[in-house]
C-alpha cells in the first residue's frame, strides 16, 4: 500500500521526528488528501466516509482558485512505514509514527488548483462549488467558517501571519465589523 505526504518543501528526503511538533510523523493513504495537505494550510476539506472520497468546500465565491491557482506541491510516497498506528484525523484517513520515516518518490504538482479540478473530473474527489449553493447554504457555511475561526483569529495572524492574509482574502466576512 502507497502511503503519501504533501508539502510545500520540494527537498525532503525523509519525515524526521526532531521536525514535528507533536512527536509523530503523518501520512495518508489518499493521494488526494496529501494534495490538499502540501498545497496550503487553511482546510476547508473533510472526508465523505459513505463515498469514501475527500470533500472540499468553497467557503466564498473562487475561494478555491484562491488557496490553490499556481501553488506548487510536492506530493511524497513510500510503502515502507514500519509500526505505526491509524488515526482519523479530522475525518480523513491518516497513520502517525514514532520514527522517521524515509520518502521514496516525489511527484511535483506545479498547479494544485488543476490537479484538483482534474481529480474532480476524474470522480476522486467532491467538490461542492459556491457557485452551486442556495443562499441558505452561504450562509451556513459563513456561519460554520466563523464559528470555527473566530476564536483563533489572533493566534492565526502572529504565528501564520501568510496564511491569515490569504484567510482575509479568502473569507472576508471573518473580519467585518473587527
Amino acid at each position: 500500500m502507497l502511503y503519501y505526504h504533501g508539502s510545500s518543501n520540494g527537498k525532503l528526503k525523509k519525515l524526521s521526528l526532531k521536525k514535528s511538533n507533536d512527536g509523530y510523523v503523518y501520512l495518508t493513504p489518499s493521494y488526494e488528501a496529501a494534495l490538499m495537505y502540501g498545497a496550503c494550510t487553511l482546510r476547508f476539506w473533510d472526508w465523505d466516509r459513505d463515498e469514501n472520497k475527500l470533500i472540499i468546500r468553497e467557503v466564498s465565491p473562487n475561494s478555491l482558485e484562491t488557496m490553490y491557482k499556481g501553488k506548487t506541491t510536492y506530493i511524497y510516497s513510500t510503502e515502507e512505514i514500519g509500526e505505526h498506528e491509524d488515526v482519523n484525523s479530522h475525518g480523513r484517513p491518516a497513520v502517525k509514527m514514532k520514527h522517521d520515516v524515509v520518502l521514496k518518490d516525489c511527484e511535483v504538482v506545479n498547479d494544485s488548483y488543476e490537479k484538483m479540478i482534474q481529480l474532480y473530473q476524474e470522480g476522486k474527489l467532491i467538490i461542492r462549488f459556491w457557485s452551486n449553493y442556495s443562499e441558505e447554504q452561504k450562509q451556513n457555511v459563513i456561519e460554520g467558517v466563523k464559528n470555527s475561526l473566530s476564536k483563533t483569529l489572533d493566534i492565526e495572524r502572529e504565528k501564520f501571519p501568510e496564511e491569515y492574509a490569504l484567510l482575509q482574502k479568502v473569507c472576508p466576512y471573518l473580519f467585518e465589523n473587527a
